[in-house]
């Protein structure tokens, strides 16, 4: 275990497959850029909001630099372990104040409805719980009806974002606070 969680984690995916999981490293950009390359136009929209082909340089760079005090990223990988691509990302960050974190997460295309994302969360949502933050949150676009489904199914509350009438907030406070 280091400071950001567990790491080579094995999950079990529900059609028996199996995804390893691991904290971000600095080593994993062109992995990460081929991940982000290889979703639907529709998983990058939900991910991101806007129709990206790819990250910029300055997205990729704070993707890959996760300070571990604020901060947790996660990747998903499928196959042998030389050329095993990343299947998922997952990550949140803890505000300046430690009072929410926010979180964001990806799933390829063809992991998705595997289990592989509410494990995911899970490991975020026990993050921010070791953190002590006073909820987590995320924002999610309001025809992204599977990530809707998943945060409700884990606890999440979703409400309204006055600020962004695209999205919806899924909010939920670890350890039951």
């Amino acid at each position: 275990m280091n400071a950001m969680g567990p790491v080579d984690e094995i999950l079990p995916l529900a059609d028996g497959s199996l995804a390893v999981v691991r904290a971000v490293t600095p080593n994993d950009g062109p992995r990460l850029q081929a991940f982000v390359r290889g979703l639907s136009t529709r998983s990058r929209y939900f991910r991101f909001f806007a129709a990206v082909a790819a990250l910029s340089t300055a997205q990729l760079e704070r993707f890959l630099q996760i300070d571990p005090r604020r901060g947790m990223a996660l990747v998903a990988l499928s196959g042998p372990r030389q050329n095993a691509r990343i299947i998922a990302e997952a990550r949140c960050v803890v505000d300046e104040e430690a009072l929410g974190a926010e979180f964001a997460i990806a799933v390829a295309d063809e992991f998705q409805r595997k289990r592989l994302g509410t494990q995911l969360v899970r490991k975020l949502l026990a993050f921010a719980t070791a953190k002590g933050v006073s909820r987590l949150f995320g924002e999610v676009l309001v025809d992204n009806h599977a990530m809707l489904a998943l945060a409700r199914r884990l606890g999440f509350r979703i409400g309204i974002n006055i600020s962004d009438p695209r999205t919806l907030v899924a909010t939920i406070l670890p350890s039951g606070r």
